[in-house]
């Protein structure tokens, strides 16, 4: 056995890592700890198995450099630790970095995310603020970094030479330990991380499994599944999405969509005891039309602007803004009013590339994009993501005094995003003492109030309709209600028109993307188009979202959770109470399923008559 020196070397690496990915399970669960609920000791040991999957693929090249029949010299060594430290540091870096991520995303990382950070510059400007704002994930990884190279892998009193034989028997038992490790078992099919919590028992699959699995396990794995429950004239008389509005003509009324970064709806208090963060929405609800049981369609900003104003939820693995769908022929709010003389704008005030809202304004069909560029005043730029939500809605509602009448515009805030930086004098006259999402969600508030005061004497402002809402909930709940799944897409959603002739509460079930058909309907829109969404006046409600490989279908009966062909409901937002399943709840889940699969592969999110 004493030639077997290679695997000897193998083996302690793979032990080593192994030990490092439980580090960084045990922290995920520490940091993320609300997320999860009843965990046990068995999914730590479940999770093992996926970490001996990905370390193996992961260290293919080792156990290849390990068979060559040459003299252990210096070099050989110094190449072998190279290619260790090379192929195995990145990953443990992206498996960390979720330790804060997952707040965010509620998922680990897949292979979207390279797609995402390759969108402008926000990666490369933020990367330094992340690392010091999260400073405890950062000396967790370099402590685990220094780690590995303090590990002595050759050890000095080994003189073995290679020789074929050696070689070949490392080859042998290495596949064979390669083979077994990278399936995941002896089972009939590799593990894949929809297998995550099936020996357990558990919901807690991000807890079991790593990034590194969801990363190798996305890169060729389908972005949209097949479904072909129905035949198609069974399937339109359950869901079609296509909608006829009324025979009036248009009314001309003005447009504008304020999308507030990551509001939750914990943070407001109408018509509840909670402590409000937002004292001028709450203020402006009492003359509004209210959904008090509005949802986003997924986690993201980048899932939130089609789904608001294109009405195209993100039901894949991709959001759709970086998917291969991306190049589809759709029609959004702004394109369908071009048509009818109106002028169409966005505005954000992040630096022009951030998370793709210029490519996809430009398909969406917005005539103008006003962001950080079009301001041109960095005096007032944030340091990480672009200008400061009081002095662009200043900008903004400065804008929007000289557009062209109809306009429909689409605001979207930023100030209340992490890294959490508000303006020097602002903290100064508040007298805040730390920043957290709360300060930036007050921030953004006042910002707004001041945005309505500069506006509310224009000539336009009467004939104006304001649908304000939000991308998503914040990374973390502090309102036990809102601090579990179905909690975290929980938001706000009212229509406000200055005239009165729009206020109340709506208790039906309404989502993201519900907005377009219902601005198009107060429009009185009177030509055919298509949508995924329904409009608010529609009696049949329900709100859908994805979560990896887990749709969640949110109706009057309950809340169903689907994975692969399971459905189960549930009364509560926690999971945990299951009720009896309504059968016409997924049959019309499974058609819609079935539709934005068929849509999405045969590029036909338009109506064509």
């Amino acid at each position: 056995m004493k030639k077997l020196f290679e695997l000897n070397i193998y083996f302690k690496k793979i032990f080593v890592l192994l030990f490092l990915y439980s580090l960084s399970r045990l922290f995920f669960l520490i940091n993320n700890i609300s997320s999860f609920k009843n965990f046990q000791l068995i999914e730590f040991l479940e999770g093992v198995r996926f970490d001996i999957s990905s370390i193996a693929y992961i260290n293919i090249p080792i156990l290849l450099l390990l068979i060559i029949p040459v003299e252990k010299k210096n070099i050989y060594k110094k190449i072998v630790s190279s290619v260790f430290y090379c192929t195995n540091i990145p990953f443990i870096i992206l498996n960390n970095i979720d330790i804060e991520y997952f707040k965010f995303t509620q998922k680990r990382i897949t292979y979207d995310f390279f797609e995402f950070i390759q969108l402008g510059n926000d990666f490369m400007n933020l990367a330094p603020l992340f690392l010091m704002d999260y400073w405890h994930v950062t000396l967790f990884t370099i402590f685990q970094i220094w780690f590995i190279f303090k590990i002595n892998f050759f050890s000095k009193k080994n003189k073995y030479k290679f020789s074929l034989y050696n070689s070949a028997i490392t080859l042998f038992l290495g596949s064979i330990f390669f083979i077994i490790a990278a399936r995941g078992g002896l089972q009939y099919k590799p593990i894949k991380p929809i297998n995550a919590g099936e020996i357990s028992k558990s919901d807690n699959s991000a807890l079991i499994l790593n990034t590194p699995f969801c990363i190798f396990h996305s890169l060729n794995s389908k972005s949209l599944s097949q479904f072909s429950y129905y035949d198609n004239e069974y399937l339109n008389d359950i869901y079609k999405p296509i909608i006829l509005n009324s025979n009036q003509g248009i009314n001309n009324q003005n447009i504008v969509i304020l999308i507030m970064e990551s509001f939750s709806k914990e943070f407001m208090s109408f018509n509840t005891n909670a402590i409000s963060y937002t004292p001028f929405i709450d203020s402006l609800m009492k003359h509004s039309l209210v959904f008090n049981n509005a949802f986003s369609n997924g986690l993201k900003s980048i899932e939130a602007l089609p789904a608001i104003t294109a009405s195209i939820p993100t039901l894949m693995n991709n959001p759709f803004i970086t998917s291969e769908f991306a190049q589809n022929k759709f029609m959004s709010i702004a394109s369908l009013l071009n048509a009818e003389g109106y002028s169409t704008s966005f505005f954000h005030g992040g630096i022009k590339g951030t998370m793709g809202f210029n490519s996809y304004c430009i398909k969406a069909g917005y005539k103008s994009y006003i962001g950080m560029e079009e301001y041109n005043n960095k005096k007032d730029f944030d340091n990480s993501w672009g200008i400061y939500d009081e002095p662009f809605l200043k900008f903004t509602a400065n804008k929007l005094k000289n557009t062209k009448k109809p306009f429909f515009t689409t605001i979207f805030t930023l100030s209340s995003h992490p890294p959490y930086t508000l303006p020097t004098e602002y903290i100064k006259n508040k007298k805040i003492d730390k920043l957290n999402i709360q300060e930036t969600i007050k921030y953004t508030d006042y910002s707004l109030s001041k945005f309505f005061n500069r506006i509310k004497n224009e000539d336009w402002f009467e004939n104006t309709i304001f649908i304000i809402t939000s991308d998503h909930t914040t990374p973390v709940s502090y309102d036990s209600k809102y601090n579990n799944l179905i909690g975290r897409y929980s938001i706000p959603l009212i229509i406000f028109k200055p005239d009165n002739s729009l206020k109340g509460e709506n208790n039906n079930i309404i989502q993201q993307i519900d907005i377009m058909p219902t601005v198009l309907e107060l429009l009185n829109y009177n030509k055919t188009y298509f949508a995924f969404g329904k409009s608010y006046s529609e009696k049949n409600k329900w709100a859908i979202m994805k979560l990896e490989d887990i749709y969640y279908f949110i109706t009057s009966h309950g809340i169903i959770k689907n994975k692969e062909e399971e459905y189960i409901t549930f009364s509560d937002w926690d999971l945990s109470k299951k009720i009896s399943t309504n059968h016409n709840d997924v049959k019309l889940l499974k058609a819609i399923k079935q539709v934005y699969s068929n849509r999405m592969n045969d590029n036909n999110l338009i109506y064509e008559n």
